[in-house]
């Protein structure tokens, strides 16, 4: 790889770390589902899918990495401050696409219920992310429409300054629970796979 694409990557990698985790989480935890599924029963995996399995194998990491890019340009094209600008710019816009996604979002995961945990954490982040290029497109609408700022609400920009301050280390957290949980399972599964634990040799264990 040359040199200047490298250090693109790498330079994008390091700047949007969480980013690049998430879709790292998402991407690890679509590619394991597909392959337990596939290797649980292949021929229900073709009957269900009708497509080969190297079209996922292939196809997934393709996939995420064509959203990483998508995500990465976005967030270099609106930093922190920008962003934050644009919220108190456009309150109506911000307030609409919150209520639509709050009250969309429980139908949305009504048929995760009782998936694992990382499937509904990539759901929330899923329309989250399309609320969040609505709320672009409406803002954009707003500012060919109003030139000037109409409203200014001091309770608004208070929420806002809020958000700005805790949200990203509730995510970090939430996160960094999430993959806890991942490597738990994975280690858990890895262990009884390889050591061939049956389900009451688990139970005699955890009872030693």
């Amino acid at each position: 790889m040359p040199e200047k694409k490298k250090s693109f990557f790498i330079a994008r990698i390091k700047k949007y770390q969480i980013i690049t985790f998430t879709f790292g989480l998402l991407f690890f935890n679509q590619l394991a589902m597909i392959l337990a599924a596939y290797f649980a029963d292949k021929d229900l995996f073709l009957e269900r899918f009708a497509l080969n399995i190297w079209f996922w194998v292939i196809g997934i990491p393709l996939i995420y990495f064509l959203q990483w890019l998508l995500v990465v340009w976005i967030a270099s094209k609106f930093p922190r401050e920008k962003l934050k600008e644009k919220f108190l710019r456009h309150p109506i816009a911000t307030i609409l696409l919150f209520i639509l996604y709050i009250t969309d979002l429980p139908h949305r995961l009504s048929g995760y219920w009782g998936s694992n945990i990382i499937s509904i954490f990539e759901v929330i982040v899923y329309y989250a992310f399309i609320s969040f290029l609505w709320w672009l497109l409406l803002c954009w609408i707003s500012d060919k429409i109003f030139k000037k700022q109409k409203f200014q609400w001091n309770w608004y920009k208070k929420i806002i300054d809020k958000i700005f301050v805790f949200m990203p280390p509730i995510y970090k957290f939430v996160f960094g629970l999430i993959v806890a949980l991942f490597i738990f399972f994975v280690l858990f599964l890895l262990i009884t796979i390889i050591f061939r634990y049956s389900g009451s040799d688990l139970k005699s264990l955890f009872n030693y």
